[in-house]
């Protein structure tokens, strides 16, 4: 998991840092999931964009979500590039815990056509936040080759402010860059500016070799006491999704203005001194999954924060500033404030230990029973509550379940619970039951009247596991590979990523990729195994279905013990 999403705090307010104890950057290589959720200005999903992070590409299903599995990424900057007609491409950059799904969310940027220019004469460039663009007479050539562009070049551009209350949801990459002399540091960003430059065919543009645009950035007004004289100048490198220290620029007034020599993204950043931090989040019984921590800067630099969330297991962890007093805040999955702690300063790597939280409010316990449409006990499925428009999840134990959870508020009046039985394909009704007291009994509940249409049902080794109902269920054609890929994900603790070749049509396909997480345990293929397709419906929309049986390797024991498997499942097709 990473520390916040601007994953860096702090500042450095002199104008030359003291650079000598920041620590040489090595690449570290590790094995981990990456998925998440994309939104739009509105906090709405965004469908359809592609996520890519190396060589491995999906698109968003309709919520938003994606899942990219069995990646090899940096451990210490794991990142993604999102895609999306209409948009600035956007980066997110991560510190990933390996062998773990990690969390990555972000909101995109509207593209907007901010002003136009010809590109024999140049042109200034004015956006609406005060920030300028400045281009000189025949700088401009096609994206990619040395041809003069001389028509008419579309400018779009937009100032990230630090003091948006979504800048850390907007700003791309992370809050962390290599100086020119290979030195990781974090940085405190005095103002971001995405530039991108368009022919009259909607072509790229971009600046020719050896010529330069003026930039200015304007700094915002709850900084402009602690600005210096001179900042360094940062571009966005997309491979590695860190910053790269690319000159300097000078305060003007309350104005930076710099010279760069190509277009992406831009910032005006102070560097300083970050380590590595660890923290466990739990309630008095267990770990806190999923809880949002913020860490923020306190005084005159508390508007700097960053955020992220714990895994399953209540653990977050990434990089905060060296020697600086930070506060530390708890938030449950209701979004309310469960804890305040002043932590630091801390000059070297951190590991903070146990934080136990508590709650203002009572936890409850559900439980009950669950049989099939025979009306025999339900030995393979689960139930769904939604308490508060929370959902929640409890697996089934030979017909019952039993749940305990933390309401969002003293007193919620009701709970709905819905129940599935796996092996049966089937789902109840909607059952509404009163919260009275702090122990609550549904009775029987009956897994009967729905057929479900998605699914992924999967035994290993005798012990059955299920991914349906509200769970997030993707099947995508690679057309670029012609490979077929189902995925679905269950929470931050179960994943499963399937891949098969052959035509778009059911029959016999070889599978080319197998890689199932469960809680810490990581399962892969082992050895040739045949997917039957039985269901193919090559639309948008169409259904996926088939099964296969074959073996797997749990590569989280020593020897890769391998293990029996059987599956089907059936997905809908999102492109």
């Amino acid at each position: 998991m990473l520390l916040a999403g601007a994953t860096y705090l702090g500042c450095q307010k002199s104008d030359t840092p003291d650079i000598d104890n920041y620590n040489t950057y090595k690449t570290e290589l590790v094995t981990a999931d990456l998925s998440g959720r994309i939104v739009d200005e509105n906090q709405l999903p965004v469908s359809d964009a592609t996520v890519k992070s190396g060589n491995a590409s999906i698109t968003t299903d309709a919520s938003g979500t994606f899942k990219l599995a069995n990646l090899s990424v940096d451990k210490h900057a794991g990142s993604i590039t999102v895609e999306k007609a209409g948009y600035f491409k956007a980066v997110k950059t991560i510190v990933v815990t390996p062998n773990k799904d990690n969390t990555v969310s972000l909101q995109l940027i509207k593209k907007t056509v901010t002003g136009s220019f010809s590109g024999a004469s140049g042109g200034n460039i004015t956006l609406p936040t005060g920030g300028r663009v400045v281009f000189s007479s025949n700088a401009i050539v096609t994206d990619g080759s040395t041809t003069a562009y001389t028509g008419t070049v579309a400018v779009s551009a937009f100032f990230i402010n630090p003091e948006a209350t979504n800048f850390q949801e907007i700003m791309p990459g992370t809050l962390r860059g290599i100086t020119t002399n290979n030195e990781e540091t974090g940085l405190q960003s005095f103002g971001m500016m995405a530039v991108e430059l368009n022919g009259t065919g909607g072509e790229k543009l971009q600046l020719a070799k050896g010529k330069t645009a003026g930039i200015t950035f304007p700094i915002p007004a709850s900084l402009r006491a602690s600005a210096p004289a001179t900042i360094p100048l940062w571009s966005l490198d997309e491979k590695t999704g860190l910053w790269k220290e690319e000159g300097f620029a000078t305060r003007q007034g309350n104005d930076y203005i710099g010279e760069v020599g190509h277009f992406s993204y831009w910032n005006c950043d102070a560097p300083f001194k970050v380590i590595d931090f660890t923290a466990t989040i739990k309630t008095q019984s267990s770990g806190l999954a999923d809880a949002k921590v913020v860490i923020s800067a306190t005084g005159t630099d508390s508007l700097l924060s960053g955020f992220s969330y714990t895994n399953g297991e209540g653990i977050v962890s990434g990089k905060i500033p060296a020697n600086r007093t930070l506060t530390l805040k708890v938030y449950n999955k209701c979004g309310t404030l469960l804890h305040t702690k002043n932590i630091g300063p801390f000059s070297d790597n951190t590991d903070l230990g146990v934080t136990t939280v508590t709650s203002t409010t009572q936890q409850i316990t559900i439980s009950g029973t669950v049989v099939s449409c025979s009306a025999a006990a339900v030995t393979n499925g689960y139930v769904t509550i939604n308490v508060e428009g929370i959902y929640y999840r409890s697996n089934l134990t030979n017909g019952a379940f039993g749940f305990s959870f933390i309401p969002c508020s003293n007193a919620p009046a009701s709970a709905t619970v819905i129940a599935y039985d796996i092996a049966g394909n089937q789902s109840g009704q909607t059952v509404t039951v009163p919260l009275t007291g702090t122990t609550v009994n549904t009775g029987q509940l009956v897994a009967c009247g729905n057929t479900l249409t998605q699914y992924i049902n999967y035994t290993i080794n005798g012990v059955s596991h299920s991914i349906a109902g509200l769970d997030s269920l993707i099947g995508y054609r690679s057309l670029q590979s012609q490979q077929t890929l189902v995925s679905g994900f269950s929470g931050l603790t179960t994943s499963f990523d399937l891949s098969f070749t052959g035509e778009p049509t059911a029959g016999p396909s070889r599978m080319n990729f197998l890689y199932i997480v469960d809680g810490n345990t990581a399962y892969r293929k082992s050895g040739e195994i045949t997917v039957n397709v039985t269901e193919y419906v090559n639309t948008t929309g169409g259904f996926i279905a088939g099964n296969f049986t074959g073996n797997v390797q749990d590569t989280t024991t020593a020897n890769n013990t391998v293990l029996p498997i059987t599956c089907t499942f059936r997905v809908k097709k999102t492109n």
